[in-house]
């Protein structure tokens, strides 16, 4: 089993508005609402890709009961911490005539001592079931900045692989923890690195640095340009052949983490891993939903899929 922990999650809404403008009032040609959360963003595809999934972390009020229905209702087991306060609600207004999508997210809840204790209970009860454990997104207010890498200390002393999706501090520290994979993408990375990154010689020079501090494989999710997976011996740079219609964007790299954690699990091949990792993030480009895939597209795509060893 794969368990994901959202630390931070939310009620997703996507707008779908063609041509908008600010400073107008519209009638919204569709709207999208999920259990959103980069942790459940990722079980929701793994899920679709046939892998049994657990999400954890904190849920709170009327929109914590609507994720934890969502997710239900998907087949996904839960064991999130409940807190006094209410998950999030995240906004996306995207035009598909300008190709642009304009995000409005709330902090979301403050998290006590005693809640966040009852989270480290119920994460090292779920390293008992889990083989591949996911953090990923942001973090809620009243947690330590070494959250990501406390969890990482706790997953290795059990040996359970953990994939970390997140940045700023909270990345740095969990590094120095030395996890299975990050995966940040290159704003993340540069914002890390602190200089801004002009080749794929200096992207993958960087990746060597962090895999040298423990770190097995480093992911650079490049967008439209496919990806870069590090790992201290090799490079490789995996793209889709062919061009693709993007529609929406956001939670691709969850998919994308999706991808690569369930072929691991199932294969244990990594390269099988890189490939299924775009082929899957490429699939949710061309959906109107948030963090949703076709498994028929997936194939499609992966059949698509060039890996080039670069170093």
């Amino acid at each position: 089993m794969i368990t994901t922990v959202t630390l931070n999650p939310a009620v997703d809404r996507a707008y779908i508005i063609n041509d908008f403008k600010p400073n107008k009032r519209y009638h919204v040609d569709d709207v999208k609402i999920t259990a959103g959360g980069k942790g459940l963003n990722v079980a929701r595809v793994a899920s679709i890709l046939g892998e049994r999934m657990n999400a954890t972390g904190f849920l709170g009020g009327y929109t914590g009961e609507f994720i934890k229905s969502e997710l239900y209702k998907l087949g996904i087991d839960t064991s999130f911490v409940e807190i006094k306060e209410p998950s999030r609600i995240f906004t996306a207004i995207v035009d598909p005539v300008n190709n642009t999508e304009t995000i409005l997210g709330e902090y979301g809840p403050v998290v006590s001592k005693s809640e966040l204790n009852e989270f480290v209970k119920e994460f090292v009860k779920v390293l008992k079931y889990s083989r591949i454990i996911i953090a990923a997104g942001t973090v809620p207010r009243g947690l330590p900045k070494t959250i990501y890498g406390d969890m990482v200390k706790i997953a290795k002393d059990n040996n359970v692989k953990m994939i970390i999706d997140a940045s700023g501090e909270y990345l740095k520290e969990a590094i120095k923890a030395k996890p299975f994979m990050i995966k940040p993408n290159l704003p993340e990375l540069e914002e890390l690195v602190g200089y801004e990154l002009n080749s794929e010689r200096e992207i993958i020079f960087e990746c060597k640095h962090i895999c040298r501090q423990g770190v097995e494989v480093v992911s650079i999710s490049l967008g439209k340009d496919g990806a870069i997976f590090v790992t201290k011996d090799e490079a490789y740079r995996v793209k889709v052949g062919g061009p693709v219609e993007a529609i929406n964007s956001i939670g691709c790299g969850d998919a994308f983490v999706a991808g690569f954690a369930v072929t691991l699990l199932k294969e244990n091949d990594i390269q099988e891993a890189f490939k299924y990792a775009v082929a899957t993030g490429t699939a949710n480009v061309i959906e109107k939903k948030i963090g949703f895939v076709d498994i028929n597209n997936v194939e499609n795509f992966y059949n698509q899929v060039k890996l080039e060893r670069v170093e």
